[in-house]
């Protein structure tokens, strides 16, 4: 049991906020983006504590990048 909290919980966060990015985004949602942001926060917190600085670089790029998603998102007909 203490392996799957091993990062605090900050992981499986991260997963299901992947998880919900994913399906807002596929359902054309707007509000994907936001999912984006906290998993990719997320990602750079679990990153922070495993001292990747692959997955910390990534991360603040995905960040900027939901954001300008979601700066951008015009609303189809």
């Amino acid at each position: 049991m203490e392996i799957i909290f091993k990062y605090h919980g900050i992981d499986w966060i991260a997963i299901i906020m992947t998880f919900l990015t994913l399906y807002y985004l596929g359902e054309r949602r707007r509000f994907g983006f936001v999912f984006g942001i906290v998993a990719s926060i997320s990602w750079l917190i679990f990153g922070i504590l495993v001292d990747s600085i692959a997955n910390i670089v990534a991360n603040v790029i995905f960040i900027a990048l939901n954001l300008r998603g979601y700066l951008n998102w015009k609303e189809q007909n």
